[in-house]
């Protein structure tokens, strides 16, 4: 049997999906997000339940993600807040800069200024938190994310960890640990913190999230 004969269609459709680099073509609005669809289908849903007063993004880049997120979020929730992270804004779009919605900062995402920011955030703007980690994908880094946000989120609130997709599961085999190896450490060392949705990760048959959409305990 060829290795072809192993793989289920789904994850066909996914390794297809990902090596043909479709992720880079998908747009909101004319600003690239670099995501699935699929997935993309799936945090409106979770958004619309949760109707959070502020979306944290680690991982800016275009700023196609925080650009859908706060159309997402003005129309669930008026005055909803989004704020972004990047190390690198070379590529943001001035519109996207320019949104009232959207709080752009340039660092990295574990700078302990960051989390000042957040609980000031919160504070102005109280109620659910939808975050998603979509930066450096290293496990080092990932790792470091989830456990920065260990005391900010809190029970009710929603954390999608992208990119558990790489280091072959399936897809870019070669990458090294990454999100998918931070998710398994980080709930070695913290069990209680999270339950996962996997009703709404399977959704659609695969994600870029693989054991990567969480509720806060």
């Amino acid at each position: 049997m060829q290795e072809s004969d192993r793989i289920s269609a789904p994850e066909g459709y996914h390794r297809w999906y990902y090596d043909q680099r479709i992720w880079e073509r998908v747009h909101w609005m004319g600003v690239p997000c670099l995501k699935s669809v699929s997935d993309m289908w799936n945090y409106q849903e979770v958004i619309s339940r949760l109707r959070p007063s502020l979306i944290v993004e680690f991982g800016t880049r275009y700023g196609g993600a925080a650009l859908y997120f706060a159309t997402i979020g003005a129309l669930v929730r008026p005055g909803c807040r989004v704020f972004t992270v990047d190390s690198d804004h070379t590529d943001l779009r001035p519109d996207v800069r320019r949104h009232p919605a959207i709080e752009t900062r340039l660092g990295r995402s574990t700078d302990p200024g960051v989390l000042e920011r957040l609980r000031a955030l919160r504070r102005n703007h109280p109620g659910p938190v939808f975050a998603i980690l979509d930066s450096d994908h290293s496990k080092r880094n990932v790792l470091a994310e989830m456990r920065a946000l260990r005391d900010f989120l809190v029970a009710g609130d929603y954390l999608v960890v992208e990119d558990g997709n790489i280091n072959g599961h399936p897809v870019l085999p070669g990458w090294g640990e990454g999100p998918w190896e931070a998710i398994q450490e980080y709930f070695a060392e913290y069990p209680g913190d999270y339950a996962r949705d996997e009703e709404t990760e399977q959704r659609f048959g695969f994600t870029f999230a693989p054991h990567g959409f969480l509720r806060r305990l």
